[in-house]
C-alpha cells in the first residue's frame, strides 16, 4: 500500500528520515493520552476506509482508535518505536511506517487523519527544514479534501506552558529533542489553526498532550479554565495558578489555553467536552465567571465587604443543594448572573453536611491565599487554619482552628481515596528539622507589626470620628442656645400690656423730672421741708 522500502529483517516499512537509538514513546514529554483525546480519537477513525496516526501517541489511544477503520497507518520515526507498535498490532490491519512524514507519500489519499500529537516529532534532524505550514501542506496533500481529521496545536503564547517551561532548566541532551524548534509559522490564535484546515476549533485545558477540558471559544469561560489550569503533578505552578486569571482577563480563555484542537468532518461534539478529576466523563457548565478569582480580588484590594458578600453567595447556594457541592473543590466554582453554581456535576463526596462542605472550600480558598501571598483584610489573622476561622465569621458561623483541621483532613483522606489531590496540597512538616531562631523571630515581628498597624488603624479611625461628633456636639449647642435667648426676647416682649408701658414712662418722666430738680439750688432743701410738713399733717 505505501511507497517504502521494506527491510526484511523488519515488520514494517522504512522511508527516509528513519531513526536509530532513540524512542518518542519513551520520551520524558507526555504522549498525546486521556479520555478527551480517546473520544475525539474514536470520532476520527470510526467509519473510516484509511486512517493516517502521525506521530507517537499513547498506546491506550492507539487501542481505543485501531480497528474502527478499515486500513490504518501508523507513521513514526524512530525504529524502536516502530517496532513496539507492529509486534502490538501484528494480528490487525495496521501498517507502520518508520520515517519522516514528508517523505511518505500514499497510494491512495487518507480519508481520516489524527495528528493528536501535532508537527513537533514528525520530522528529524537529518532532513531539510521545515515549518509548520510545510508539514502541514504535505499532510493535506495526502488526504482527501473531505477527509475527516483531529489535529493538535500547541499555543506558542499559552502562559501555563511558558511558566512549565522555565520551571526546570532546559535541557541539553536529546531527551528533549524536537523539530521543528522556534518555529514562527505555528499558527497565533485559535481561528488561524481552524482557518488553515477549514474546521472547527477547540481550546484544550490544561495542556495540548493531555488535556481534561476541550471546549469551543465560546463556552469556555474563566471558571472552566480555571477549573482545568491547575496542573496535578507540579506542585510549583500550583502555587502560581490563581495569577492565570489575570491572563483570562487579557487575552481571553482561548488565547491563554495551552493549545488548541481542530476538527473536521466529525459529528457535533458537546461545546464543552471534558471529565472530572477522577478521570470519569462529567457535564460541564459554561459559567460567566470564576468564583474563587473573583474572592482572590475581593481580598487582594482589602475589600471586606466584597468578600463577605462572595462567601455569603456560596454560603446560602451550599445549603440550598448541599448534594451538589459534596464533590467539588473551590477552583470548581463558577457566577453566572450573580449566582454561584457549580461548574460540572461529581459523584464524588468530600463531605456529607452542609457546614462541613461550607468549611472545606473556604479552607480552600485560604489556602490560596496563603500559599500565593495574596493580601487580605485581615493583617491579624495568621496562617490558613485563622484565615479561614475569619472567613467564617464574617458571616457569623463561629468555628475553632480545631475544627478546621479536621475537616481539612478528612477531605484529604477523601481525596486520596478517589486518586484526586487537594487544590493545594497541605506541606508536611517535618520533625527533624530544625527552623532557624531567628527566622521565627522575624515571622512573629512581621505578624506582630501587621496586628499593631491594624489597631492604629482603627483606633486612627475612632478617633476621628470621635472628634467629629464633639465638633458637630458643639455647633448644635450653640444653635441651640442662640435660638432659646431669641425666643425669651420675644415671650419678653409679648407679655408688655399697654398700661405697663404707660406705668413705664410716667416713671421715667418723673426720674427725669427728679433729676432735673435735683440741680437746682436749694431744690433738695425745699423737698425736705416739704416732706417733714406732709408728715406732720398726716
Amino acid at each position: 500500500m505505501n511507497d517504502v522500502d521494506t527491510a526484511s529483517t523488519t515488520t514494517y516499512g522504512v522511508i527516509a528520515g528513519d531513526m536509530y537509538d532513540w524512542s518518542d514513546l519513551a520520551d520524558a514529554r507526555t504522549l498525546p493520552r486521556g479520555p478527551v483525546l480517546t473520544r475525539l480519537a474514536v470520532a476520527t477513525a470510526s467509519g473510516a476506509s484509511h486512517l493516517l496516526v502521525v506521530g507517537p501517541h499513547d498506546l491506550d489511544l492507539l487501542d481505543a482508535a485501531v480497528g474502527r477503520a478499515a486500513a490504518t497507518t501508523v507513521l513514526l520515526r524512530a525504529h524502536s518505536d516502530a517496532e513496539t507498535v507492529s509486534g502490538r498490532y501484528a494480528a490487525g490491519s495496521v501498517d507502520v511506517v518508520c520515517g519522516d512524514l514528508r517523505s511518505w507519500t500514499p497510494d491512495r489519499p487518507v480519508d481520516a487523519v489524527l495528528a493528536l500529537d501535532g508537527f513537533g516529532r514528525v520530522a528529524t534532524i537529518d532532513s531539510a527544514p521545515a515549518d509548520w505550514h510545510a508539514i502541514s501542506d504535505h499532510l493535506a496533500g495526502v488526504a482527501t479534501p473531505e477527509a475527516r481529521l483531529a489535529v493538535a496545536v500547541p499555543n506558542p503564547a499559552s502562559p501555563l506552558a511558558q511558566l512549565r517551561a522555565v520551571a526546570p532548566e532546559a535541557a541539553n541532551d536529546n531527551t528533549a529533542w524536537s523539530f521543528p524548534v522556534h518555529d514562527r509559522s505555528i499558527p497565533r490564535s485559535l481561528a488561524d489553526a481552524a482557518a488553515r484546515f477549514e474546521g472547527r476549533g477547540h481550546t484544550l485545558w490544561p495542556e495540548v498532550d493531555a488535556p481534561t477540558l476541550a471546549a469551543v471559544p465560546e463556552a469556555c469561560s474563566m471558571a472552566l479554565a480555571i477549573a482545568h489550569g491547575r496542573p496535578s503533578d507540579t506542585p510549583t505552578l500550583r502555587e502560581v495558578q490563581p495569577a492565570l486569571g489575570q491572563a483570562l482577563d487579557t487575552l481571553g480563555a482561548a488565547a491563554a489555553a495551552g493549545g488548541w484542537l481542530v476538527t473536521r468532518g466529525l459529528a457535533p461534539v458537546p461545546s464543552v467536552l471534558g471529565v472530572d478529576r477522577t478521570g470519569e466523563e462529567t457535564t460541564w457548565v459554561a459559567a460567566e465567571r470564576s468564583w474563587l478569582v473573583e474572592a482572590m480580588r475581593d481580598s487582594a484590594r482589602r475589600d471586606a465587604s466584597g468578600l463577605r458578600r462572595h462567601v455569603r453567595l456560596l454560603r446560602d447556594a451550599v445549603d440550598g443543594a448541599p448534594e451538589r457541592w459534596c464533590g467539588l473543590q473551590v477552583d470548581e466554582i463558577g457566577l453566572d448572573a450573580g449566582v454561584v453554581v457549580p461548574v460540572h456535576e461529581s459523584a464524588v463526596k468530600l463531605a456529607e453536611s452542609a457546614d462541613e462542605i461550607f468549611l472545606g472550600l473556604l479552607d480552600e480558598l485560604a489556602a490560596f491565599l496563603c500559599v500565593t501571598g495574596w493580601r487580605h483584610p485581615w493583617p491579624a489573622g495568621r496562617g490558613r487554619d485563622e484565615l479561614t476561622v475569619l472567613l467564617a465569621a464574617t458571616i457569623d458561623m463561629t468555628v475553632t482552628p480545631a475544627d478546621v483541621r479536621q475537616v481539612r483532613r478528612r477531605r484529604e483522606s477523601a481525596l486520596a481515596s478517589t486518586g484526586m489531590t487537594p487544590v493545594v496540597a497541605s506541606r508536611p512538616v517535618s520533625t527533624d528539622a530544625d527552623p532557624s531562631e531567628r527566622q521565627k523571630l522575624k515571622d512573629e515581628n512581621e505578624a506582630l507589626r501587621g496586628q499593631v498597624t491594624w489597631f492604629k488603624q482603627q483606633m486612627r479611625q475612632r478617633q476621628t470620628m470621635t472628634h467629629e461628633v464633639r465638633m458637630a456636639a458643639r455647633r448644635d449647642v450653640a444653635a441651640l442656645n442662640s435660638r432659646i435667648k431669641e425666643l425669651e426676647e420675644q415671650l419678653s416682649a409679648g407679655r408688655a400690656t399697654p398700661v405697663s408701658r404707660v406705668s413705664k414712662r410716667a416713671s421715667d418722666l418723673l426720674r427725669r423730672v427728679r433729676g432735673r430738680c435735683a440741680r437746682v439750688p436749694g431744690a433738695r432743701r425745699a423737698a425736705r421741708l416739704l416732706r417733714r410738713v406732709l408728715g406732720g399733717r398726716r
